[in-house]
């Protein structure tokens, strides 16, 4: 799984990404970029909100997912690339190899979670109505934890040193916050390689058209490779979907769970059709 080194590492990135994104925004739009709207103030609040929650509770499963890798290495007779084969190749290889195996797992993990098994889970994220950066980090807490216990085949196989990984973990985090920034920048043609805000703007649209389509964090060639790629054009309707929980921040932590609970017979009984009408599930 992708690491980010000490916890000095892991709290510079968001200052960072504070600083650069806002200049970003500033050149698009000036002095907008330090007028945030009601809306977009109460979400990087609930969106800081998930963060923080997540720093505190995330840490010992993320340690225990990465023991749990260490053994299926150390214990098993699983196929792996050693990691002393890396030695002689620059890191910066090592480190897209690794980014290009995670996008590439990613990808399907984005496509389960729009199934109904999973969808009250990334829910959360797409319940994002004020597109800006920081909904990078609007996730649930049980989403990273299906996401990262599905990548230890990659890390086992792999076998990349920790540099890399590191490497790795900056470049998508600063690449899944761009895609998700308040701004129509789209690449021409090479938007069926790369994603962009504005292929990305479409995967949270509340729009039936765009159900199902670009579900690729980084390489936007892997929609276009399984034929759910769709960038008509610029994206001006609304994010999120029906009954979404906004920016309430205890609903966000609890939505998943409030969602199982309607779902159960005896309690879909007593809600008198209150519950009767499921999340849109943007299907992939």
């Amino acid at each position: 799984m992708l690491t980010d080194g000490t916890g000095t590492t892991r709290g510079m990135h968001y200052i960072f990404f504070f600083a650069l994104f806002t200049v970003l925004v500033f050149a698009v739009r000036g002095f907008a970029a330090i007028r945030w709207s009601e809306g977009m103030q109460k979400s990087v609040r609930a969106n800081i909100g998930l963060v923080l929650v997540h720093k505190l509770i995330f840490p010992p499963i993320a340690l225990a997912l990465m023991w749990m890798g260490q053994k299926l290495l150390g214990e098993t007779s699983l196929p792996h690339i050693s990691p002393e084969a890396w030695a002689g190749v620059p890191v910066i290889v090592t480190a897209l190899a690794y980014l290009l195996a995670y996008d590439f797992m990613d990808y399907w993990n984005h496509r389960l979670l729009h199934s109904r098994g999973f969808w009250d889970i990334h829910a959360v994220h797409h319940s994002e109505t004020d597109m800006n950066w920081t909904t990078s980090y609007r996730i649930h807490l049980l989403e990273p934890i299906i996401m990262r216990a599905s990548y230890l085949p990659i890390v086992i196989f792999l076998g990349l040193p920790p540099l890399a990984a590191v490497i790795s973990f900056v470049m998508y985090n600063f690449y899944n916050a761009f895609v998700h920034t308040d701004l129509d920048i789209h690449f021409g043609p090479f938007s069926r390689i790369l994603a962009t805000p504005r292929f990305h703007r479409w995967h949270h649209a509340h729009a039936p058209e765009a159900y199902g389509t670009n579900f690729a964090n980084i390489f936007s060639f892997w929609d276009v490779l399984f034929g759910t790629y769709r960038v008509p054009g610029r994206y001006t309707g609304p994010l999120g979907f029906e009954g979404t929980p906004g920016h309430d921040f205890t609903k966000l932590l609890l939505w998943p769970y409030l969602r199982w609970i309607e779902k159960m017979p005896n309690v879909r009984a007593h809600a008198d059709g209150a519950s009767s009408v499921e999340p849109v599930v943007n299907a992939g």
